[in-house]
């Protein structure tokens, strides 16, 4: 799937979004046989709009301890949950 249809894909659920200075990031999983996907999606002013797939979890408690780690994570970096 290119990266245009992947932000615009009604298959993800935003669990996190975060801004530091011109810079946004959202957390999106999609659903897959046997779990879901973690992708991240960046946006920053005037560049074109990146997106990573972090990671494939397995059960929701995964999911969930994952989340709180990149959630802590970005905290320390400075980034604000918005």
């Amino acid at each position: 799937m290119p990266q245009d249809d992947l932000v615009e894909s009604r298959e993800l659920r935003e669990v996190l979004r975060c801004e530091r200075g011109k810079e946004t990031r959202t957390y999106n999983l999609r659903s897959v046989p046997g779990g879901a996907e973690l992708w991240r999606v960046t946006e920053i002013h005037g560049e074109p709009v990146s997106t990573v797939k972090e990671c494939v979890l397995r059960t929701p408690e995964e999911t969930a301890e994952f989340l709180e780690e990149v959630r802590r994570t970005l905290r320390a970096g400075g980034w604000e949950e918005i």
